[in-house]
């Protein structure tokens, strides 16, 4: 995540520790972390249903939008009211 620059570095420990404990993750004996089978598989079942919303531009965007929110240059509920529009849509469409 570091590397491609996406996610906060106070949530990455808070996120692999999440994805270990779903058993979605798993550690080989190089000490990398992979992924198991039930892991591929709901990634496979998100990207095929909701493709838009699991990429990792979609994190950048989504960042930016706390950042700024964060920063006062924008206001949290107009934000809240947008992501909210965005994701009912979704779950309409699906």
């Amino acid at each position: 995540m570091k590397k491609r620059g996406i996610g906060r570095p106070s949530t990455y420990a808070k996120i692999v520790e999440v994805l270990f404990r779903r058993g979605y993750v798993y550690e080989d004996k190089y000490k990398r972390v992979r992924p198991t089978r039930l892991g591929v598989m709901v990634y496979s079942y998100l990207k095929e249903r909701y493709e838009k919303y699991v990429t990792e531009e979609t994190t950048r965007r989504l960042e930016e939008i706390m950042d700024k929110v964060e920063r006062g240059e924008e206001d949290y509920q107009a934000t809240l009211r947008l992501l909210y529009e965005e994701i009912k849509s979704l779950m309409e469409e699906g």
